[in-house]
């Protein structure tokens, strides 16, 4: 399936916001008709340089726990925030642990991810099978 940009950010907003409430990376409650998981937008958006609307700072701090100033600094992009839940994401299936320290600091100063924090769902299901 193939998405215009403007619709692929509007399905990423819509999954950002429902994982923020939820904590389902699987948008299973978003029903805007696209099939993609918040994994798979942000391996479709991890190098987006179009700004991320200002609207969900709350969002952003909450995300963002005890770093949250970090983000504030300067203004941040589409991909600056798939690199982030990218990397909580990581954390949340076993492949990283948890961030602290100056997590936010260190995604957004690396200059890509790891291919593993952006694999689909069902490589990662791989994956874990293979840990266990």
């Amino acid at each position: 399936m193939n998405f215009d940009i403007v619709d692929t950010r509007r399905f990423f907003r819509n999954r950002f916001a429902y994982y923020v409430v939820n904590k389902d990376s699987h948008g299973t409650g978003v029903r805007d008709g696209a099939p993609l998981t918040l994994r798979d937008l942000c391996r479709i958006l991890e190098s987006d340089s179009e700004p991320f609307p200002r609207r969900y700072d709350p969002d952003m701090r909450k995300l963002c726990n005890h770093e949250y100033l970090t983000w504030f600094r300067e203004e941040r992009t589409y991909g600056d925030v798939a690199r982030l839940l990218s990397r909580l994401l990581a954390a949340e299936d076993g492949l990283l642990p948890h961030p602290g320290g100056r997590w936010v600091h260190g995604v957004l100063k690396g200059d890509r991810l790891s291919d593993f924090w952006l694999r689909s769902d069902e490589e990662i299901e791989i994956t874990l099978a293979d840990l266990e």
